[in-house]
């Protein structure tokens, strides 16, 4: 049974792209649950309002409006991995540790240096009782981590800068 389309009056076309620039496309979209459907249209629905003259404020709506969207599967996804990781009794071992080796919380800027540490040396200075598993899960977690607080940095120039509009 094929799939019910996303969109009630779509046209389907084809059209050639960069092997390398499709499978990166996907990849970075799938992480955040889109599909190159999704971001061809959207990024044709861009283009024809700038063809057509409408102002910036109707893109800057739906860009809003998709910081929101990704902002939400950002937070759930983080307290999923955190649950997971707090149901095995790893998460304060790993965290404390993850500390240790100079995490900054404050905006995780550090999260690829962290992993690579956590990664080298986890394994000898870690409890017993965690598994690789945990310690891909919990990188995960810090690189989830990490975007919900680049969107939220961009949410809060956003919403100040209309309240003071």
């Amino acid at each position: 049974m094929p799939r019910p389309r996303k969109y009630a009056d779509t046209v389907v076309k084809s059209f050639s792209i960069e092997r390398e620039v499709y499978t990166r496309l996907k990849t970075a979209l799938a992480a955040q649950g889109k599909s190159i459907s999704e971001e061809v249209n959207t990024l044709l629905q861009k283009r024809l309002a700038e063809l057509e003259g409408f102002e910036a404020s109707a893109r800057n709506n739906e860009d809003y409006e998709a910081l929101k969207s990704q902002h939400l599967k950002l937070v759930e996804e983080v307290n999923r991995l955190t649950k997971l990781l707090e149901k095995d009794g790893v998460y304060e071992s790993l965290m404390g540790f993850a500390y240790e080796q100079g995490l900054d919380l404050t905006d995780l800027h550090n999260v690829e240096e962290i992993a690579a540490k956590i990664l080298q040396k986890g394994r000898e200075n870690l409890d017993q009782n965690i598994r690789t598993s945990h310690i891909h899960l919990f990188i995960t977690l810090l690189e989830k981590g990490k975007q919900k607080k680049a969107i939220e940095r961009k949410l809060t120039q956003i919403r100040l800068k209309a309240a003071l509009t």
